[in-house]
């Protein structure tokens, strides 16, 4: 598994953690095992010959991810075309010190060991794409892991579920800031460097960026021009000739514009259970580009296969079928080096998180205009995001009692599940992605970054800085990734999105009303013409519908019945009500898959078992099958 992890102080022993970052692939990896710093990383060859360099004769360099370039303040650099990325980076630091992680631009994790001054310094990216989680066993030791599920598995170290954080998990199927569902487990912050001193094995932490929001006055087209600009520029700068590009194609925008600005020596891709509608303007959209396209189609079995494959994948972090691209490890890996995605368009660049009014329209449905419903106070905050608890856990508390106790206002900032922001207009606008693990859609992420190299530009720091300084009501009325598209191939902003079925060159005003025209279709007019409920004319299964119909899920939770029974905080009885709930026609969705993945967790059966030993997670193969 692409990973780090480490255990540093005291009879430093990281076999433990390291059993679960095997993987059975060509990746490299690497062990570093000493008197009080043992650490285990392992890396794709297309980054980087080895995850770890030899900074000097006192300093050790480890690197997990990917490094675009480096800003160092006065003028950004692209690394250079045949330096991989740890040795990009160990020149950096012999430049900047511990300095040099904040001029950073990329999706990393950081690891320095620093003999002569007795220190270890771990740094996480920006965003925090990449998510590290920490434990302290005792004063003697400080254990850390890109894999949650490994910390539990050190013989030194104790845990069990958190309630509160585990209801969170349940509901939204995330956890938030730096808390996770295991007690004395947190994740490292985004855009920091922690240091433990070897000496005293005390910890410290220095941020050195944070999200600030300062729209600038100017018109529409002129984020037009610099986004098309600078996501040119990304594109060029991350690509080589002898590199073999595929792209996650959707029907939308987002992943058209990646495969625009590629041009033609890329491969599409295209996951669906059957070529509907989505699927027919995938094909459409690769035709167009001249580029060669696969239709990667889920089978009957996949998505009860994928609850197995993708479980020890997960950081609490989304939901087992979530894991998109493990289904089709061997097909992806045979014809590729890299991967592409147009994830977090939306975040960035359109609509996604920003509050807005519903109004509702009686039996026709309910309407969000495009205006920003504008959260004031940390109060509004919690009761905008407040949702009922699963009905199979403890209600004796609320989630908003969960939330107020979490989200606290200290008269200088604000302190989201330990993460801070300058004020409640970060809080609204950049906490679903600040940090990344704050999302619901990060084991996809994780995911594919075991397969092989995998990149969102919309992630590169000049993007997400433009984002920054773009004004609201172009997020809501106006849509810049389509008129990037305009730019770069009008070919293919002619074609309709998929769900809407308006061409992309159209105005926004269009894609409102027929995206509202959609809904009102589907909820009162649809002529049905899936073989099957769980079917959709969309990109994703309808999940709902397969747990009505399909008995495999009750199958799946039967068999976790004396699991459920085992966990302080569910009701096996609850959980059944739930289920039969549902069938009932309530919509029980998140809270029943996101339960079923808990419970494929290898973490859940250890500490349901109070620690007695349990198989290492398996590894995830490339001949896993579809």
């Amino acid at each position: 598994m692409v990973g780090i992890c480490g255990v540093l102080g005291r009879d430093a022993d990281v076999g433990p953690l390291a059993a679960d970052l095997v993987w059975a692939g060509g990746q490299r990896s690497s062990t570093h095992d000493g008197d009080r710093v043992a650490v285990h990383a392992s890396t794709h060859p297309l980054l980087a010959a080895a995850p770890v360099r030899e900074v000097d004769d006192d300093t050790l360099l480890w690197l997990v991810g990917e490094v675009y370039g480096f800003d160092d303040g006065t003028r950004y650099a692209p690394r250079p075309d045949g330096m991989d990325c740890v040795e990009y980076c160990a020149r950096r630091y012999r430049d900047h010190g511990v300095d040099c992680f904040a001029g950073l631009n990329g999706s990393f994790v950081g690891v320095v060991y620093d003999r002569s001054e007795a220190t270890v310094h771990v740094a996480t990216d920006r965003l925090g794409t990449k998510a590290v989680f920490r434990a302290r066993p005792d004063g003697d030791r400080f254990l850390f892991s890109t894999n949650v599920q490994s910390l539990p598995r050190h013989p030194t170290f104790e845990t069990e579920f958190h309630p509160q954080y585990v209801y969170e998990y349940l509901a939204y199927k995330r956890s938030f800031g730096v808390t996770t569902p295991l007690k004395g487990v947190e994740k490292l912050p985004p855009a920091t460097v922690t240091t433990v001193d070897l000496d005293s094995m005390s910890v410290e932490q220095e941020r050195y960026w944070e999200p600030i929001f300062d729209p600038l006055d100017r018109p529409f087209s002129y984020f037009v021009d610099r986004f098309t600009r600078t996501f040119r520029t990304v594109i060029d700068e991350w690509t080589r000739d002898d590199v073999d590009y595929g792209v996650l194609l959707s029907g939308g925008s987002d992943s058209r514009l990646v495969l625009a600005a590629l041009g033609e020596d890329a491969t599409a891709f295209h996951m669906n259970d059957w070529l509907n509608r989505e699927a027919r303007t995938a094909v459409a959209a690769a035709d167009e580009a001249g580029v060669q396209f696969e239709l990667l189609e889920r089978g009957r079995e996949y998505q009860w296969s994928a609850l197995e494959r993708n479980a020890p994948l997960s950081n609490f972090d989304g939901w087992f079928s979530q894991a998109r691209t493990t289904g089709f490890a061997a097909t992806l890996t045979d014809e590729v080096d890299a991967l592409l995605s147009g994830m977090y368009a939306d975040t960035l660049f359109k609509d996604h998180g920003i509050p807005t009014p519903a109004v509702s329209l009686g039996a026709l449905g309910t309407l969000h205009p495009p205006v920003e419903d504008r959260v004031e106070t940390v109060e509004e905050f919690v009761d905008h995001y407040a949702r009922d608890l699963p009905t199979y856990v403890d209600d004796s508390v609320s989630m908003r009692e969960i939330l107020a106790d979490n989200v606290q206002y200290d008269g200088e900032s604000i302190d989201h599940h330990g993460v801070e922001y300058d004020s409640v207009r970060e809080l609204v606008l950049c906490s679903e992605y600040y940090p990344l693990s704050n999302d619901t859609e990060q084991i996809f992420t994780n995911s594919a970054m075991q397969l092989l190299p995998y990149r969102s530009p919309f992630l590169d720091d000049r993007l997400v800085d433009l984002h920054l300084r773009m004004p609201i009501r172009y997020r809501l009325r106006r849509n810049v990734v389509n008129r990037a598209l305009e730019r770069l191939a009008p070919n293919l902003a002619e074609l309709p999105h998929g769900e809407s079925r308006v061409p992309l060159d159209y105005p926004y005003h269009a894609y409102f009303l027929a995206e509202n025209a959609v809904a009102f279709w589907r909820r009162h007019v649809r002529s049905d013409r899936r073989s099957k409920p769980h079917l959709t004319e969309g990109p994703w299964t309808d999940v709902g519908e397969l747990l009505r119909t399909d008995d495999e899920a009750v199958e799946r939770l039967d068999d976790h019945g004396d699991l459920v029974a085992r966990l302080p905080f569910l009701s096996r009885s609850d959980v059944e009500e739930c289920y039969r709930n549902h069938l009932a026609g309530a919509d029980n969705t998140t809270e029943l898959y996101t339960l079923l993945t808990l419970l494929e967790l290898p973490v859940t059966e250890y500490l349901a078992s109070e620690g007695e030993s349990v198989e290492a997670a398996p590894t995830l193969s490339t001949d896993a099958t579809r």
